[in-house]
């Protein structure tokens, strides 16, 4: 391979990074003004920690209220949700403890979406979902679960004190 081959490939390999840091960047922005804008409209304190990753959990925590798992109630689900994050992060090297509770976090994740969808938008709420963990999970389309929450920025919550 020539010098002119090796760096097209590497042009093309740099566009395509920069077109998923865009992409990234956009759905980060999508995410945060939806949380921010439901906070805002909520009365929720602090609506700017929506702008803050981790922090932003604690936003959209206090914007479900409360949480409820197969009978078991999340507890100070505000602290709990940041929480469980920051421990997936500190634990993801860890073989297969770092996977379980990655797992974990994630099912805590999507049911906390739910509630959230449910209570603005109930009838696309477990479409919204599926779509969200399927884009999530290919990566392709990861940009769906901020654009959802971007849409239902300025709703009235339907089902305010409904559980998920």
């Amino acid at each position: 391979m020539d010098n002119a081959g090796a760096l097209g490939i590497l042009a093309f390999l740099g566009m395509f990074m920069l077109v998923f840091v865009i992409i990234g960047i956009v759905a980060y922005v999508l995410m945060a003004l939806g949380l921010y804008t439901m906070a805002k409209n909520r009365g929720i304190e602090n609506p700017w920690l929506a702008w803050i990753p981790i922090a932003n959990l604690y936003i959209l925590a206090k914007l479900i209220g409360t949480l409820s798992i197969g009978g078991w109630q999340v507890p100070n689900l505000e602290m709990f949700l940041p929480l469980a994050t920051v421990v997936v992060v500190f634990t993801s090297w860890i073989p297969v403890l770092g996977f379980l509770i990655s797992i974990a976090n994630v099912v805590l994740l999507a049911f906390a979406l739910h509630k959230l969808y449910k209570m603005y938008r109930p009838e696309q709420a477990t479409l919204w979902l599926i779509l969200t963990i399927v884009g999530f999970v290919t990566g392709i389309l990861a940009i769906l679960g901020p654009i959802f929450l971007f849409i239902m920025r300025n709703d009235t919550p339907v089902n305010q004190g409904e559980a998920a």
